[in-house]
């Protein structure tokens, strides 16, 4: 089975869309005071924002994900993993303003075991 791969006009739009919704999460952010992510827009319009490790201590990077998943009402997902990682996980879709399908997207951090030891 073959799949007809994306036309690059739609990704564009997609990515449009996503930039939408970029635009508004950084508005609240400042009314908010929500903490600043790592903002990374996929080809595909996904968009995922990352508490990342040089900015922010293993309680931090929770703290940053849980705050911004309570903002758009995600539940935010655990997981520990064999080799001493804790990933934090919030899927969404929002609908933006004037769109007619939803943007995908993410809070995600990663803590490796170690640095709480350090």
């Amino acid at each position: 089975m073959t799949t007809t791969p994306t036309p690059a006009a739609t990704l564009r739009r997609w990515q449009r869309c996503a930039q939408k919704v970029l635009a508004e999460f950084l508005t609240d952010s400042d009314k908010r005071d929500l903490p600043p992510l790592v903002w990374t827009l996929a080809t595909s319009g996904a968009l995922t924002g990352e508490a990342d490790g040089l900015s922010y201590t293993p309680d931090e990077r929770r703290a940053a994900v849980r705050r911004w998943a309570d903002h758009v009402g995600a539940p935010v997902d655990v997981s520990h993993t064999t080799d001493g990682r804790e990933e934090l996980y919030a899927g969404w879709k929002i609908m933006p303003k004037g769109e007619t399908a939803p943007v995908p997207g993410c809070f995600r951090a990663t803590i490796f075991m170690r640095e709480e030891n350090v």
